[in-house]
């Protein structure tokens, strides 16, 4: 098994390698959760690109079989392992990433490499600092590779030190898929095609990742927590988001319970909910943009087999760890409670999204294009 995993590290490497004959072109490629998504950063820089820039080709690594309808139409998609794609990577003048850099990569002379990660303000430990007593299943390659790291606080410019082992430039205006959050749009739109009605208020839980879990059950009890939501005064709507990573949650039934796991890019429901509960998952660290209330249901925090980079209590999250006391938060807070207690969470992280962030980076990589071209 370990002679056939080199030949094909080996073979992957050479072809990359080889696909560098090709000229470097006004081109960039973009990579969401390792060619599984058109999400996420790498979506929100691509389509602002597009927007600024339409003279440049724009290539995705997607799926076989991928539905064109959730994808622009002049967007050229190829799958991870064609021949193809890598042909479209190696000329491309600038390759955008949300997944760690791993050792099949090759970088030609000339080309520009961006991370953007896909947690800002991520509390979980993730890559060298979870890997524990010299066990590391993978070499990150983004010390070597990367040119520019996209960070939206201060909290994520200290992380990527430990994290990824990366000490170069980063980019610090913010998560570009954040930038939707602070400049809202076509929020009607995002509501009719998940089926939910334009006078509900939507709460949105988004429980993270278990380990060795592939259906979780989930900790909020779904059922009471809308029955304390409804008795304010509105109507309200549960959207239920499992892990990407996961094969589904428990939604609890009910007619005012939506399944929108499938839906293709988080920072949309992000977007038109007016409540986020989670319990360790990033997401909380985009929604405190908006200001509206954000719960972590930290139930099963002595269980849950993962290590944290904070002290939760120092953060500032409103955090339960009962179901009474998630039904305290929304019997006794009040908007501007709730309001109060993001600021004080983006004062702990050091958060610095300023709403352009898609921007910035679209113009950095016009710039090293015309810089190379000179």
């Amino acid at each position: 098994m370990k002679v056939k995993a080199k030949l094909s590290f080996a073979l992957s490497k050479a072809l990359n390698m080889l696909c560098c004959l090709s000229k470097i072109e006004k081109k960039v490629v973009f990579d969401s959760f390792k060619g599984k998504q058109y999400s996420d950063n790498p979506r929100a820089i691509s389509e602002k690109m597009h927007e600024l820039y339409p003279d440049y080709k724009i290539v995705w690594v997607l799926p076989k079989g991928y539905d064109r309808s959730k994808i622009p139409e002049y967007v050229e998609a190829h799958d991870a392992f064609s021949l193809q794609y890598r042909r479209e990577r190696a000329s491309a003048i600038a390759y955008v990433r949300n997944e760690a850099m791993t050792e099949d990569m090759h970088k030609r002379k000339g080309q520009l490499y961006i991370q953007t990660w896909h947690g800002d303000r991520g509390i979980k430990e993730i890559l060298y600092d979870s890997w524990k007593d010299g066990k590391r299943p993978m070499k990150v390659m983004d010390a070597e590779l990367t040119d520019f790291f996209v960070v939206g606080s201060d909290y994520a410019e200290r992380r990527i030190k430990t994290a990824f082992r990366y000490h170069g430039k980063t980019i610090k205006s913010g998560c570009p898929r954040n930038d939707c959050l602070l400049n809202p749009k076509d929020v009607a739109g995002i509501k009719q095609s998940i089926h939910v009605g334009q006078d509900k208020k939507i709460l949105l839980y988004a429980p993270t990742l278990r380990i060795g879990v592939d259906v979780f059950k989930g900790t909020l009890d779904i059922r009471e927590t809308m029955e304390h939501l409804n008795g304010t005064g509105d109507k309200w709507v549960c959207l239920v988001r499992a892990h990407p990573k996961s094969l589904g949650l428990d939604l609890q039934g009910g007619v005012d319970v939506v399944d929108v796991s499938k839906y293709p890019d988080m920072s949309d429901l992000l977007m038109i909910a007016d409540m986020l509960i989670t319990d360790y998952s990033s997401s909380a660290g985009d929604f405190i943009l908006r200001r509206k209330p954000v719960i972590l249901a930290q139930y099963d925090r002595e269980e849950y087999k993962r290590g944290f980079h904070v002290n939760m209590e120092s953060t500032g999250y409103l955090v339960a760890k009962t179901q009474e006391e998630l039904n305290a938060y929304i019997d006794n807070l009040s908007a501007e409670d709730f309001a109060e207690n993001c600021e004080k969470v983006m004062d702990f992280f050091g958060t610095c999204e300023t709403g352009h962030a898609s921007e910035d980076v679209c113009r950095l990589i016009d710039e090293h294009y015309r810089a190379a071209n000179r």
